[in-house]
């Protein structure tokens, strides 16, 4: 559970960003606003109806209540061991080096949007003067919270919300905000909405929240992934070969000739997803290249051509994340290496 003196006054009404009271267990607006129940000292913002299957409410309720018996790594274990790959992907601190590229102090406010399962929370927390976590799955946001708990993490907020891309905290709340791998599926429970507009949305709910020069961190995946390219089907395309490379309006056809009301998730490429940052308020936007893939980088290199060339000659330097596309991207030129990287990775500020 959550400290019991958590600070509440970030919280905002995410439709009217009318100031909250607490209230007993209710975060109240203050005028033209709703009312937010908060369980286990987390605030409950979710506009949508839960999207888990039952069998993934109970292995999330079964996750919560190990890690509080018998703390959040051997719970993980217990419920997640017969896949490896997920307890590594939420426990291995090396898919933080993102955090080096960050302006982080400690004095440095912190919005982390998508914290899963708190792999990087407790590790930005230890950096920062406070961080705030919104996360789209209550009972991950509940395990979150423990995990922060049992490492000794007091100056961690997680509240569960943000379904519909609309942030419930104050205008220039945060010096920072972490988006890591989060973007492309933003916008599953929206289904009202085009992806595009709620992902607009969404940028510019970052850049409101922000304070003037504040910075967001944004890592996705790439439209233009060379993986992509050579055909390996596109989950975000409903497993279409190609998917997210092809023209979006045949893309769309192709998703629907699945069966299929639309695609899951929307990838841009390295300029496109530059110019929407730009167009959401934000200026100085800054990519860098993840090697050898964005989920488990080793390394991270800004997309210009010197830096590229430079990186290219270290020892070991590996150049994708399977075998075909170690083959083919050093054959990429340096100043094009950007548009083909498996994942976008961008440090962007808003104006001061």
């Amino acid at each position: 559970m959550q400290n019991d003196a958590l600070d509440y006054s970030k919280y905002a009404c995410p439709r009217t960003h009318s100031a909250l009271r607490l209230d007993g267990d209710v975060l109240r607006a203050a005028s033209g606003g709703g009312a937010y129940a908060v369980q286990e000292g987390i605030p409950q913002f979710l506009h949508f109806a839960p999207a888990e299957d039952a069998q993934t409410k109970e292995q999330l309720e079964r996750l919560v209540k190990l890690a509080r018996e018998d703390g959040w790594r051997p719970a993980l274990d217990a419920v997640y061991g017969a896949d490896a790959s997920i307890v590594r992907y939420v426990t291995q601190i090396e898919r933080a080096s993102y955090l080096e590229l960050l302006p982080l102090t400690p004095r440095s406010e912190v919005l982390e949007i998508g914290p899963g399962l708190g792999q990087f929370t407790a590790l930005l927390a230890s950096r920062a003067r406070s961080v705030h976590g919104l996360e789209v799955v209550a009972d991950q946001a509940r395990f979150a919270a423990e995990r922060c708990r049992q490492e000794g993490r007091d100056n961690v907020h997680l509240a569960a919300g943000g379904d519909d891309c609309r942030l419930p905290y104050a205008d220039g709340s945060f010096d920072l905000v972490v988006l890591n791998l989060v973007f492309e599926w933003c916008a599953t429970r929206c289904v009202d909405e085009s992806i595009a507009d709620v992902q607009l949305r969404l940028l510019r709910e970052i850049c409101r929240v922000l304070k003037p020069g504040g910075s967001l961190y944004l890592a996705t995946k790439n439209r233009f992934a060379l993986r992509v390219l050579m055909g390996t089907p596109d989950d975000h395309c409903c497993g279409v070969r190609f998917g997210s490379a092809l023209p979006r309006w045949l893309a769309d056809r192709a998703v629907r000739r699945r069966g299929h009301a639309r695609r899951a998730g929307l990838l841009h490429s390295h300029n496109g997803l530059r110019a929407l940052l730009r167009q959401s308020g934000f200026e100085r936007v800054e990519s860098f290249w993840a090697t050898p893939e964005f989920r488990f980088p080793k390394h991270y290199v800004p997309n210009d051509a010197a830096a590229i060339r430079a990186a290219r000659r270290l020892p070991g330097f590996v150049q994708g994340e399977a075998r075909s596309t170690r083959l083919v991207m050093p054959l990429v030129p340096a100043p094009l290496v950007r548009h083909f990287t498996p994942g976008l990775a961008f440090l962007a500020t808003r104006p001061g």
